[in-house]
């Protein structure tokens, strides 16, 4: 064991720690052009533009675009670049021109008629503006105004005198422009020159001075810098660096040295003061963005970002191996940081800085020190993965128990209980006794409440009640059911319960309180610290801090986007505003009250695509067609803190009003209805700082069919053919209304007829006759029943005659009344006789009456009458045939041919108009009811055409 330890003394000296920045670092694989970076500037939105070797670049905080030769630019090397009031980048690449960047579209001496009548001899080396707006080019022996009016002027001489040579330009306190020309400082404005000053020294490169309106850096001499601060005319001198490669002003107290050992970066109004940064990089430039990032370019190395310039990151190394920091404690003035390989430092608690460090003596020598607590007698009790060990910083005395892997420690009363992958037991801190064992599983975290503890799993939170009776919580509630990582309890009594993959949690009167998952950098929780009001949460991204005062609970984030070594967080201590940070990578210490965040995020739109077609955003047309409704927006939220962790809400009135959450950063709508929208987008970053709400109205244009004009014009086409239509259907109603009336008329009109045909004069002459005959007989029997079968059948004609429809039942009774006066007048000529099927109830049916009279009546009178015997027969026979009520009207007559050659030969004097007028009243009766009445009549002969008689068949619709 000994051997061990002196063997690990030995190789102390090959153990390295060193202090320094934390920095983000783009290359070429990150998307950056090239890993030669040798300008930068940020323009009006906010995006960094960076020329290098191989192209253009511009970033947004997640995603590099390059820009070539393809995109416009004369050449992919670009040596300078600047940013004016107008949003326009200038750009001066190797190739002797100048271009510039403006909404989307590169300017070049080909397509710009401005550019183009700047002749340039060598390289445009800087760029100035004044308040005015007009624009200073600087080449080594030349300056080009570039004016607001268009206007372009080359100055080859400074009071008559050539120009020899110039090194810098700037802008002046007055508005106007600085120009320094050999060893003379001038004044340029309104095309003049005056002159403010003469150096000792004349600038041998361009890199050996540089002028703003707050500061003048220039070389004196081979071997000092002056630095002046032009509002309080203070000058600072301090020592050239060697290898210098130029300055660059970062703000209006700040210059950076670049050499090709890093920057030294000084306040003109600190003559103490002198950072250095990037020790061993050739840096060519610095440069603070709008949210007071500083951003170093490099020849060779890529691009920096310095996450913060007031945390310090400290990195153990043994053989170049980074010491993971496990585990903190307080030790007076102290803390004390408990690393792997078994090494112990004591930190200053106010600076950070390491005072010792000590090597354990054990038997595993790559073990970490997990866990430690800090007795009253102020020794170490410390646990690793093989031992628990009592430790005395004065005497290097020992204690310890072996082969027991500790997880941590938690003070109970005066003792302490150790956590182990086993158990839970209590010792005594000042001589490790063991008294008791409390749990018997492998655990991850303790805390107890008086004498009730709750204990942390790996399958979730368990309670183990004084009696001994265990709990698990995860059966009441979900998020317990989570790997237990840490426990701690606040003054409000709130038990603040962190877990490996399930958030933290918020537990108070056996209630969750508050559940916080995506307000974390991560719901992967690593360990807690309680300080005060505040909660510090250590996650595997990034450690939060959580006013717990505050029942929103609002978290502040701090990733390695703000200088911490690594995101993985394993323990964290915190002491006023110091905060110490235990990481796989080493320690990161800040002061919080310098580190405190100037985050900003800005929202803007990169490219619009409507129908597959791009336009730059703000030449994006507001009217779009309807075929090309498929519109997608490209947007970013800019802030470079956040690293690229920035959410999006957005929400699209005319189609919904519900915002909506994303983390893409583009919106695609394929198939928009007609209408007028509104895109509200709005972004989130890391820390919770809102962007302002971007706006974009667009109206997609109606379908021909969705247009007001044509609305109109159906509307009116509508109304008038409604009102045509109207007129139709009245005129129509009109008309058969008439018709109705005209039918009801010529009904009422046949019916009289009707009456009139039923009762025909030669019918009563020949009825009146026949009664004479009986008188003169002196038949006053036969004469009394002719004349009551006569006046009955009048009697019934005058009845039925008024009334739209009787009972068949009626008809049959008029009809064999009829029959019968016709039999006894024609002296039984003729017999007659009535059929009616089973299935007919004559009592049921209802016909118009005295339908079926003129047929019965035509059969006697031209069928039955020309006989020359006395055998005639007509048979009435009634049926039903599905839907209708068929009568059948049959006699054997002569036939109708016969009886037309009788008529021709012999005419009455009365032309009976039954049938016609039957016929007549039929049609009327189809016209006005669905059911059609049919008529039929056939001519019955024999073989050789002989006639036998005539058959009417009527076919009456039952209803």
């Amino acid at each position: 064991m000994r051997t061990l330890y002196a063997f690990l003394l030995i190789l102390l000296p090959l153990y390295s720690l060193s202090q320094e920045y934390g920095y983000t670092r783009f290359d070429s694989k990150d998307g950056l052009a090239s890993s030669t970076v040798y300008c930068m500037t940020q323009d009006a939105e906010g995006f960094m533009w960076f020329g290098t070797e191989a192209g253009l670049s511009r970033f947004d905080g997640t995603h590099f675009r390059t820009f070539t030769q393809e995109d416009g630019l004369p050449d992919n090397e670009v040596i300078q670049m600047f940013t004016d009031s107008r949003g326009r980048v200038w750009i001066s690449p190797f190739k002797k021109t100048i271009c510039y960047y403006y909404k989307g579209k590169i300017y070049t001496q080909e397509n710009d008629p401005q550019l183009k009548r700047i002749q340039i001899n060598n390289n445009v080396l800087r760029f100035a503006e004044n308040d005015r707006g007009d624009i200073l080019l600087m080449e080594t022996n030349r300056l080009h105004l570039v004016t607001t009016t268009n206007e372009v002027y080359t100055i080859t001489t400074i009071g008559n005198k050539p120009v020899k040579y110039l090194s810098a330009i700037g802008r002046n306190p007055a508005g106007g422009f600085w120009v320094i020309e050999s060893n003379n400082l001038y004044e340029f404005s309104n095309r003049q020159f005056n002159l403010e000053r003469t150096f000792e020294f004349q600038p041998a490169h361009l890199g050996f001075a540089a002028v703003s309106e707050k500061i003048i850096a220039i070389q004196n001499n081979h071997w000092e810098v002056t630095l002046q601060a032009v509002a309080s005319d203070r000058f600072m001198r301090i020592p050239a660096r060697r290898n210098q490669i130029n300055f660059s002003i970062i703000d209006e107290e700040h210059v950076g040295l670049n050499t090709v050992d890093g920057t030294v970066v000084y306040n003109v109004n600190n003559p103490d003061s002198g950072q250095r940064f990037l020790p061993g990089v050739r840096v060519c430039g610095v440069l603070k963005d709008k949210e007071g990032n500083w951003w170093f370019s490099t020849l060779g190395q890529g691009l920096y970002r310095l996450n913060s310039a007031f945390v310090l990151n400290t990195k153990y190394r043994d053989y170049n191996v980074s010491h993971q920091v496990v585990s903190f404690v307080r030790d007076s003035g102290s803390v004390v940081v408990g690393c792997d390989m078994n090494i112990i430092h004591w930190l200053d608690l106010s600076t950070g800085k390491e005072n010792r460090r000590k090597v354990l003596d054990t038997l595993q020598a790559t073990d970490n020190v997990s866990a430690m607590y800090v007795n009253k007698d102020g020794n170490i009790v410390g646990g690793t993965a093989y031992i628990l060990f009592l430790f005395s910083p004065g005497s290097r005395y020992y204690k310890r128990i072996e082969r027991i892997c500790v997880k941590g420690f938690y003070p109970y009363k005066e003792d302490v209980l150790v956590i182990t992958n086993a158990n839970i037991f209590r010792i005594d801190p000042l001589t490790l006794a063991v008294k008791d064992t409390i749990w018997r599983e492998r655990a991850t975290t303790a805390y107890a409440v008086n004498d009730t503890f709750y204990i942390g799993t790996l399958n979730g939170l368990y309670r183990l009640l004084p009696n001994g009776d265990k709990q698990f919580l995860g059966d009441r509630f979900a998020p317990f059911t989570y790997r237990i990582a840490a426990i701690t309890r606040d003054t409000n009594n709130v038990m603040w319960v962190a877990t490996f993959g399930g958030g933290l949690i918020a537990f108070k009167n056996e209630k969750i309180i508050a559940h916080l998952k995506q307000e974390l950098t991560s719901n992967i929780c690593r360990t807690v610290f309680l300080q005060d009001s505040s909660l510090w949460v250590g996650t595997n991204k990034g450690l939060n801090k959580i006013n717990i005062n505050d029942t929103a609970y609002p978290v502040k984030k701090y990733t390695t986007g703000d200088g911490l070594v690594s995101d993985i967080v394993n323990v964290v201590y915190a002491f006023k505003n110091k905060v110490f940070v235990g990481t796989p990578e080493g320690l990161t210490y800040f002061d919080e009250e310098k580190i405190a965040s100037q985050s900003r995020c800005d929202l803007r739109f990169i490219n619009i695509s409507i129908g597959g077609e791009a336009y730059y955003p703000d030449v994006a047309p507001v009217i779009i067609p309807h075929k090309k409704n498929s519109i997608q927006f490209d947007y970013v939220g800019i802030s470079y803190k956040s690293s690229g962790d920035i959410r999006y809400r957005y929400r699209l009135l005319g189609l919904d009003t519900t915002w909506f959450e994303t983390r893409e950063t583009f919106l695609n709508f394929p198939a928009l209805p007609s209408g007028e929208y509104e895109l509200q987008l709005q972004a989130v970053n890391k820390f919770d700082v809102h962007s302002q709400v971007l706006i974009a109205r667009f109206t997609v244009e109606r379908l021909l069919y969705e247009k007001t004009w044509f609305k109109l014009l159906t509307g009116l086409l509508f109304l008038a053919l409604t009102g045509l239509l109207v007129l139709v259907i009245v005129r129509r109603i009109r008309r058969r209304e008439q018709e109705k009336t005209a039918i009801s008329r010529r009904i009422n009109d046949l019916e009289q007829l009707s009456r009139k045909a039923q009762m025909n004069p030669h019918f009563i002459f020949n009825s009146l006759n026949s009664i004479q005959q009986y008188v003169m007989d002196s038949d006053l029997a036969g004469a009394n029943k002719f004349i009551s079968g006569f006046s009955r059948l009048i009697r019934q004609t005058l009845d039925f005659s008024s009334k739209p429809e009787i009972s068949l039942e009626e008809e049959l009774d008029y009809l064999t009344n009829y029959l019968e006066i016709e039999k006894t007048r024609l002296e039984n000529a003729f017999s007659w006789s009535v059929a009616i099927d089973k299935s007919v109830h004559p009592s049921d049916y209802y016909i118009p009456p005295m339908i079926l009279q003129p047929f019965v009546e035509n059969s006697v009178r031209h069928g039955l009458r020309y006989r020359r015997d006395k055998n005639g027969l007509v048979t009435i026979t009634v049926k039903r045939e599905k839907h209708h009520l068929v009568c059948i009207l049959e006699d054997n007559g002569i036939g109708r041919k016969a009886a037309m050659r009788y008529k021709s030969v012999s005419p009455i004097n009365y032309q009976s108009k039954g049938l016609s007028l039957t016929a007549d009243r039929m049609a009327m009766y189809n016209q006005v009811h669905v059911h059609k009445i049919t008529m039929k009549i056939d001519d019955l002969e024999d073989g050789e055409q002989n006639a036998l008689g005539t058959r009417v068949t009527i076919n009456f619709p039952i209803a």
